[in-house]
């Protein structure tokens, strides 16, 4: 519908109520009625859900003047007005907020209204979830609207639950299937989805059941009444609301006329339709887009403040589809019980896979091998939560923000709580490390769920650079590993997994590719050298003898460069063997030819690289020369110690002693 269209049946509902205002008004007189009888007939307590916005104003003042009406004697229980405070909500719509439910309690004790402020607990707090915890926030079309739950839905149903609980037991029972009433702000003019919505869950009409509380009924009083007859009801011959408020204070908190109110949830098929585009959008919600229209009038309306509101949810939604701020490893609590389960218990320790014959011994190594694999079970890409370094610059920013904004926006017992679920992962961070930085971003880096760089939505200009590393890891250990070195630096590289599986030769290894995009990193060498410094190096800084800092190689690192080192440096002899046994296995009529001396050298190459490829004890290096053509090896030079590891200018490991 265009504006024109909309601006035309607006001044002709207004006309309406010049020319005959009374016929205007029936239909708000019918609904004091109804609510009249109804609260008559009811034993038990009602429940208005108010979010002070002009639907559940509307319910409100109708019920405010029913109650008027009656005599004393006639309001026989208590009428609950509830409010949720989000704790992520503007500060001029929860000063509004509170403003209102001050003189609600105060002017509205007569007509037996109590008034109950909720907001929801740390733990189901917002900044908790994303900074803390690093879940996901919901954006358009993908992933679970999980935040109306947890900040919205679970506070006001646990007030109502707490309610319900106290109504009288009645004996003999009324003829009712319900103990308590809650009244909804709802109108079927509001969207075509929230008519439909109220059309499925109303048992007539105006009356329905409530999806999350058992005995609870829900009264959709305004139903019918259209937005245009809201308005001019509330401005009717009134320059206040009953219990005070002035009404321009509620007409200047909606700005644009196409901004819609963010309602309380009744019905599970609204969780996932009830925000995004709205006034009492909470002002870090992603659902509307990156850009906020209630943010941006409130700009626009001269609240600089709302700026730096405004600039850390764009960071926000920039970052949430950025792949390098993602954490590859899923589930890692349940991977490390299941590692250390086995920490024990070496290759040739382990009665499961040993064998006598070291042939046998070698091939069910192969067979057990604990195979990395790439992404979901699909094999797509399918990232997990934020990873740490971003959720840190996620709190300084926000730091920022509050700052500069001049008012709370994280309270210091969320801090606390966020300080504590980092700790719980393994970063430990006192309060005083973390600084008020405006951290800035260099563009999107987003993937497609085959892997491949997404073009149309990756916005950075710096070049992409993917990393192969071998680690010759089992899956477990190499995500333990990973996630050790993000504790040990407090960053990430984002990487996905894979195999190597020469079947013919029964050899297998696993490899990490790590994907790097930064300012300073223009070459491939230079990303390798960047992975390999926070995969070996980075994290661990101690003090020499000469009282000079440096970094020193933890024992899982030394090991797992010694893994990737080993493996790097003899893929081209294990690519050759197996290529020479596929060889056999194709022209068995051959084997015939081949000498014994041959297929023992066949043996023992096999074997050795069996034993290389695994790191056992023995120094087979002379061995293998011996047996082997020095050209099947790659060119890098290889120094055995046991000491130190040195990661050279070109990105290769040279190992010192």
């Amino acid at each position: 519908m265009t504006f024109n269209v909309i601006k035309k049946q607006s001044d002709d509902n207004f006309m309406e109520w010049i020319l005959d205002p009374e016929s205007k008004l029936k239909q708000f007189q019918d609904i004091k009625i109804l609510m009249k009888n109804e609260y008559l007939n009811d034993p038990y307590d009602w429940v208005v859900a108010f979010s002070s916005g002009k639907d559940s104003t509307l319910v409100l003042k109708l019920l405010w003047e029913m109650l008027s009406e009656l005599r004393k004697d006639q309001r026989h229980k208590n009428v609950h007005v509830i409010s949720s405070d989000t704790t992520v909500e503007t500060n001029k719509l929860t000063s509004f907020l509170h403003k209102s439910l001050e003189m609600i309690a105060v002017n509205g004790a007569e007509l037996g209204i109590k008034v109950h402020l909720v907001t929801p607990r740390l733990i189901q707090r917002y900044f908790r979830h994303v900074i803390g915890l690093g879940v996901i926030p919901p954006v358009p079309g993908k992933g679970f609207q999980w935040c109306t739950d947890r900040l919205k839905i679970a506070p006001l149903n646990s007030k109502m639950t707490e309610i319900l609980k106290q109504q009288p037991v009645i004996i003999p029972e009324p003829e009712y299937n319900h103990r308590l009433t809650l009244l909804l702000g709802v109108r079927l003019d509001e969207s075509i989805k929230r008519a439909s919505s109220i059309k499925r869950h109303t048992s007539n009409d105006f009356f329905g059941e409530h999806d999350y509380i058992p005995n609870a009924r829900v009264f959709h009083a305004v139903r019918d009444i259209s937005t245009d007859d809201t308005w001019n009801f509330l401005r009717y011959k009134n320059k206040e609301l009953p219990w005070g408020m002035p009404l321009e204070n509620l007409e200047a908190m909606y700005g644009g006329t196409n901004i819609k109110e963010c309602p309380v949830i009744r019905s599970k098929k609204e969780l996932n339709k009830s925000c995004g585009d709205t006034r009492t959008g909470c002002w870090v919600c992603l659902l509307g887009g990156r850009k906020d229209k209630m943010l941006q009038e409130l700009i626009d309306g001269g609240d600089e403040s709302v700026t730096y509101l405004a600039e850390w949810k764009e960071f926000l939604f920039d970052v949430t589809f950025d792949c390098r701020y993602k954490d590859p490893i899923k589930g890692i609590k349940d991977i490390e019980k299941r590692v250390q389960k086995t920490s024990n218990k070496g290759f040739l320790d382990n009665p499961a896979i040993w064998h006598e014959e070291e042939f046998n011994r070698y091939i069910e190594h192969y067979k057990a091998y604990e195979r990395a694999t790439k992404g979901n079970e699909r094999g797509e890409y399918d990232p997990g939560k934020f990873s740490f370094e971003m959720r840190r610059m996620l709190l300084e920013k926000l730091f920022y923000a509050q700052e500069m904004a001049g008012y709370t926006l994280i309270s210091d017992e969320e801090v606390l709580l966020i300080l504590q679920e980092w700790s719980n992962e393994g970063y430990n961070v006192a309060r005083e490390e973390l600084k008020t930085i405006n951290h800035q971003y260099d563009g999107a880096v987003v993937l497609k769920r085959d892997w491949t760089i997404n073009e149309k939505e990756t916005t950075n200009r710096n070049p992409i650079f993917f990393v192969e590393v071998p680690l010759n890891m089992p899956a477990s250990e190499l995500a333990v590993y990973h996630k050790e070195r993000q504790r040990l630096t407090g960053r990430s590289i984002f990487c996905f997994y894979s195999h190597t599986d020469y079947n013919h030769a029964k050899m297998v290894y696993n490899t990490a590719t790590f994907l790097v995009c930064k300012k300073d990193i223009a070459t491939l060498e230079e990303a390798t050298s960047y992975v390999y410094e926070w995969l070996y190096l980075e994290g661990h800084n101690t003090t020499g003898i000469d009282g000079k800092p440096f970094t020193k190689m933890t024992k899982e690192a030394r090991n797992a460069a010694l893994n990737h080192l080993m493996i790097d440096t003899l893929g081209v002899a294990i690519k050759s063997m197996d290529e020479r046994v596929e060889s056999l296995k194709n022209q068995p009529v051959n084997l015939m030819t081949i000498s014994e001396e041959e297929i023992d050298k066949i043996s023992r190459k096999w074997s050795l690289l069996q034993k290389w490829i695994r790191i056992e004890k023995e120094n087979h290096i002379e061995e293998y020369d011996k047996i082997n053509d020095k050209s099947t090896l790659t060119n890098k030079k290889i120094e055995f110690s046991y000491n130190c590891v040195d990661l050279t200018k070109n990105g290769q490991l040279a190992f010192l002693f």
